[in-house]
């Protein structure tokens, strides 16, 4: 915190990155009060989304298969970026959502004037139907989807609903060379597990 300050006093341009789903499960809310807190103290000039993913190579990977960490779904993560954004306050930051692991790629914005803007972006995640819910991310997480306005798009929207026959599909191929092989399965970067069952 106080690196980020004298940053900021020595003029130069300052981004932090906030992670939602490093609490996992178990600690979303703190991650996403504390890293409120924490940018509302240093003001950076930009905030940068980066949602948790978990490569294999992670030790991380390990903690998520014995169990120790469980690793939040894109619902979840929504509802922790909710709480995060209702928590910034008294800062001018410019908040990006820039990475293609993002769900809500498109939330972007500057505080305090986009604020109402982003609660109106980003409420398919958790007040939409679980029918909706399950579409956008099919169509984010297989490259159908850009943002939130591809689902009102009658053209994106039919392309992502015709494609989860050949997910759930692909799905279940892998499922079986698992068992077939004893090979893990990383589907959980393209796909929430809860994507098919929604």
């Amino acid at each position: 915190m106080e690196a980020g300050k004298r940053i900021k006093a020595a003029g130069i341009e300052l981004s932090a990155y906030y992670m939602p789903g490093l609490g996992g499960c178990d600690l979303w809310e703190e991650n996403a009060l504390e890293t409120a807190d924490l940018m509302n103290q240093v003001d950076p000039d930009f905030i940068r989304m980066r949602t948790l993913a978990i490569p294999d190579r992670l030790e991380l990977a390990a903690d998520v298969r014995a169990g120790r960490f469980s690793k939040a779904g894109d619902v979840e993560n929504a509802r922790e970026i909710k709480l995060f954004l209702e928590h910034l306050d008294g800062i001018s930051s410019t908040v990006v959502s820039d990475h293609i692991v993002n769900l809500l790629q498109d939330l972007e914005g500057r505080l305090p004037e986009d604020r109402t803007a982003w609660s109106s972006n980003s409420r398919p995640s958790w007040a939409w139907t679980r029918k909706e819910q399950a579409l956008y991310r099919l169509g984010r997480r297989g490259g159908l989807f850009a943002g939130l306005s591809d689902l009102l798009d009658p053209q994106s929207r039919a392309a992502a609903g015709t494609s989860a026959p050949r997910v759930g599909r692909h799905r279940r191929h892998h499922r079986r060379r698992h068992r077939r092989t004893g090979q893990a399965l990383h589907l959980n970067v393209l796909l929430s597990d809860k994507l098919i069952t929604a």
